[in-house]
């Protein structure tokens, strides 16, 4: 038996009422085969059986689907630990009290992609830069500890020292911290939103260093994308599709040779338990002999095969980032 993970993202719903262009799932219209409620809290029980910390439910907007907050509450009864991913543009004060009265331990996360509209809204879309900070306010005021979710990429990572300054500002304590990795829409706004590898080293260098001047005021949740540990794909870590499919991170999910298995076929603690990363996602052999291979292990696979077509490749903007001087790399324990 494998150790359990720690998340599994639940993709609920294929239904959003943005069209980012970062997007990694296209989200937009509804998966014509999404679980049904009780599929789904057959899933919940099997996760809480298994052992994982946090169930995650992603989409999509998962407010969107009408089922939403039985499912929260289902999540209370058996008490598993539940976060969930929202735009936040659909937030109202309704929407908050049916959060309270369902469970009210519910972790929120919020995405916001930029400190002001004009960053922001390139990405998400039109008014939502407004809409998300007034659900932020709303999730503030109801003492739900919201975090926000930032994905850096090259139109945001100069402004990421503003975003913790507007975090601080409407009252979060929280962000988690992303990359763009051109996947599903953001295959199409690469040349927007993504850089060259000595972009990058810049760009994940600046942003780390503002992490750390704010590391006594706000608790950062980072990907290894950013931090160069190894990746936690089907290790620590897994994603279900809205079909039901299993992948070990979501940004595989147009690679059907990395598919897991399908929950409506067998359980996932069964598809987990037999599910080999080091197989599937192996170390790039460029990796083998380096010094670092420990603690990186080639970065995020995703990375790889996104930005670079192969699991034969490391995450290079990483990799420069252990071999460059003026970088201090003993202040994060390298």
């Amino acid at each position: 038996m494998r150790q359990p993970p720690k998340i599994v993202e639940f993709e609920i719903t294929l239904a959003c009422n943005l069209r980012c262009i970062h997007c990694y799932c296209r989200a937009g219209r509804r998966h014509p085969n999404e679980l049904t409620t009780d599929e789904i809290k057959t899933v919940m029980d099997d996760l809480k059986n298994l052992g994982v910390w946090a169930f995650d439910i992603v989409g999509g907007e998962p407010l969107l689907r009408p089922d939403i907050y039985e499912i929260f509450e289902y999540a209370r009864k058996i008490d598993l630990r539940v976060m969930f991913n929202t735009n936040g543009t659909l937030v109202t004060e309704k929407t908050v009290d049916k959060i309270l009265k369902t469970n009210p331990n519910v972790m929120v996360g919020v995405s916001l992609d930029g400190p002001d509209p004009e960053t922001n809204d390139l990405v998400r879309g039109k008014g939502s830069f407004e809409k998300a900070t007034n659900g932020i306010k709303l999730f503030v005021q109801a003492g739900l500890d919201p975090v926000i979710l930032n994905v850096i990429n090259k139109q945001n990572w100069q402004k990421f020292e503003d975003m913790i300054k507007l975090a601080k500002d409407l009252g979060v304590k929280k962000i988690y911290v992303d990359r763009f990795i051109p996947v599903g829409r953001g295959v199409e706004s690469k040349d927007i939103l993504d850089m060259s590898d000595e972009e990058w080293v810049k760009a994940i260098a600046h942003v780390r260093s503002v992490m750390d001047k704010y590391k006594d005021e706000i608790v950062f949740y980072v990907e290894e994308n950013i931090t160069g540990d190894p990746c936690t794909a089907g290790i620590t870590h897994a994603s279900i599709l809205a079909d039901g499919n299993v992948v070990p991170c979501g940004h595989f999910r147009y690679n059907r040779e990395l598919y897991m298995g399908n929950i409506r076929e067998k359980p996932f603690s069964q598809i987990w338990n037999e599910y080999d990363p080091q197989k599937h996602l192996p170390v790039p052999p460029v990796c083998e002999d380096c010094p670092f291979k420990s603690s990186c292990a080639g970065g995020c696979r995703a990375v790889s095969l996104h930005r670079y077509g192969s699991f034969e490749h490391e995450d290079t903007p990483l990799c420069i980032l252990r071999k460059k001087s003026e970088f201090d790399i003993r202040s994060w324990g390298w």
